[in-house]
């Protein structure tokens, strides 16, 4: 049995979001102890507020979670300034929760205590990684590397990393009651669950490959020996950052993409949202509206396809906040996709992320993503 419930507030005053958030996924879960919980807030929730109205209102219930670029919660759909809590029951299924800080400075050892601190609750055998990483400062696939390096390679993992609505100010992740920035948050799922994940941007290339000579860490000072401002005035005509990149490399099959953070007109220089090494192969990148949302729908019915029941219990979702900044409006679509191919109604949370983590297609190696939306389908193992 397994049984996942979620509840959503936009009360301004946090104590309040969280007791409404509480009372909808309590009132879901149908009378199922929860054994812990996700929270997906507002970068202007006040997180230290909330760490403490959870446990005091479910004490000895484990909780991990962080801010977003906007929170998503069924059936209401796209929400932002909200609280978000998706709680977890099971007889069967362990959750708990871990974190690692310091990201920044040693990916390895915050991903490795983070993984050991929820590992060292349950005599279960792990299945699944949900992973909300620091969103400002660590380089994502350092981060997933060394979640593969505390899980095993091929482990399953999922998530995104920490989110605070465009203003890159700085972002917070949390676990029980340590709230804190720079850090990896996990939740663990162990047992016997089923899960499957569908993966697609929807960004198609423009023009020719061409070559990075000159970058340190995210910025990129020239491509093709002229200054990288040059190839969004050649291809595009404008600075924006609806055009990410698209990067190539021998780790995967198709190409990495990093949207721009900044643009300087006088050095030429371009700096994105993650590292870009010299001799890298590069190209701008583009998608329409519809190309997006239908990336989404193909997400989503990857995941379906791949599900070992008839049905998930639960959907979680992690897509990119330069998806969100694009669709505008339409943002909504997203989310509708699960109840347009999978049908009826079922409890779905997630948020709009500063990266995506999840395998390239239904399950595998968990890969960096940008500009992705990542379907993920939960259930247990169907009996024998």
């Amino acid at each position: 049995m397994l049984k996942i419930a979620t509840g959503a507030s936009e009360e301004v005053d946090t104590i309040d979001a969280v007791e409404e958030a509480l009372e909808i996924a309590l009132a879901g879960m149908d009378g199922v102890q929860p054994k812990a919980g996700l929270a997906f807030i507002g970068i202007d929730v006040d997180a230290d507020v909330l760490v403490k109205a959870f446990a005091k209102a479910l004490p000895g219930v484990e909780l991990a979670g962080c801010t977003t670029d906007g929170e998503v919660a069924g059936p209401d759909g796209f929400l932002e300034d909200s609280v978000v809590i998706t709680l977890f029951g099971s007889d069967e299924v362990d959750f708990t929760v871990g974190i690692g800080h310091g990201a920044s400075a040693d990916p390895k050892k915050a991903t490795a205590t983070a993984v050991a601190d929820a590992l060292s609750k349950t005599d279960k055998k792990p299945a699944l990684c949900v992973a909300m990483p620091e969103g400002i400062g660590p380089d994502i696939s350092e981060i997933v590397g060394g979640l593969r390096a505390a899980l095993g390679e091929d482990f399953p993992i999922v998530g995104g990393a920490s989110g605070d609505q465009m203003r890159f100010q700085g972002t917070k992740q949390f676990c029980n009651t340590d709230v804190a920035s720079d850090s990896v948050a996990v939740l663990i799922m162990s047992g016997p669950l089923v899960y499957s994940c569908g993966v697609a941007t929807g960004y198609v290339a423009l023009g020719n490959p061409h070559k990075v000579t000159k970058a340190e860490g995210s910025t990129i000072y020239e491509i093709d020996g002229k200054p990288a401002i040059n190839l969004y005035k050649e291809y595009v005509q404008a600075q924006s950052v609806h055009f990410p990149l698209a990067v190539y490399s021998d780790e995967r099959d198709d190409f990495l993409l990093s949207s721009p953070q900044a643009f300087d007109e006088a050095s030429g220089a371009v700096t994105f949202v993650n590292p870009v090494a010299v001799d890298k192969d590069v190209q701008l990148a583009t998608a329409s509206r519809d190309e997006i949302v239908a990336a989404a729908r193909t997400a989503v019915e990857s995941a379906f396809k791949g599900f070992p029941k008839q049905k998930p219990d639960a959907a979680l979702f992690f897509s990119c906040a330069g998806r969100r900044a694009a669709l505008g409006t339409r943002t909504k679509e997203e989310y509708e996709s699960f109840e347009t191919i999978i049908g009826g109604a079922f409890p779905t949370a997630g948020f709009y992320t500063y990266g995506e983590i999840g395998p390239a297609g239904n399950q595998g190696r968990a890969l960096q993503h940008t500009n992705a939306f990542l379907a993920v389908l939960l259930g247990t193992a169907p009996s024998t």
